[in-house]
């Protein structure tokens, strides 16, 4: 039988989902983890988009998208046996077939993101963080095509760039309690657990 839910905590993908279909809950997760203000955030958790004749669809986590129409895919992960580079590329592809109208320009391709928040370290060196963008390896030239690829694992050990929200987050995320929540004076934190009402 699985988990009680009173004990679950938000490294759940379901109760994750779940919590995140609230704006207010998305907006403060992004902000913290992109640790940059979002304007107004539209979030649906579960987000389905449907593909072609044969109906091909793949399933967000959570899809969101900011008043500038940036989108965002993030995605809970606990087990390390999905191939986790592919599925951005797919899920990037999504993204971009869904937000670009037959006819209009590339220009109007808004950026996005890809998150996975990870239980486990994806890449095995001990980051918090792993940030991925196109760019050219001869010149270290980027891209500019406004997509990015973040891999957050939750037990990292190398601070470096990691604010102590970020991290705060982390906590949170794996002992959804009013123990963590009281162990740092962090606002954001306090309004997520809040909303999240476990």
């Amino acid at each position: 039988m699985g988990e009680c839910f009173q004990t679950l905590n938000l490294t759940n993908a379901y109760l994750f989902a779940a919590a995140l279909q609230d704006e207010e809950i998305c907006r403060n997760v992004l902000e913290i983890a992109l640790d940059r203000k979002n304007t107004a955030v539209r979030s649906h958790a579960e987000h389905t988009l449907f593909l072609d004749s044969d109906f091909k669809s793949v399933r967000f986590d959570v899809y969101a998208l900011d008043a500038e129409e940036v989108s965002y895919d993030v995605e809970m992960q606990n087990d390390f046996g999905r191939d986790l580079p592919r599925r951005c590329r797919y899920y990037q592809a999504e993204l971009d077939v869904s937000s670009l109208k037959p006819g209009e320009n590339y220009k109007e391709l808004k950026p996005s993101y890809i998150i996975f928040i990870c239980a486990f370290d994806p890449f095995g060196k001990g980051r918090y963080q792993y940030v991925f963008e196109e760019y050219c390896k001869e010149a270290g030239l980027a891209l500019g095509d406004g997509t990015q690829k973040i891999f957050f694992n939750t037990n990292g050990t190398d601070s470096e760039n990691i604010t102590p929200q970020l991290l705060h987050l982390f906590e949170y995320l794996k002992q959804s309690t009013e123990e963590v929540v009281n162990m740092h004076n962090d606002e954001e934190i306090q309004l997520i657990h809040r909303r999240v009402d476990i």
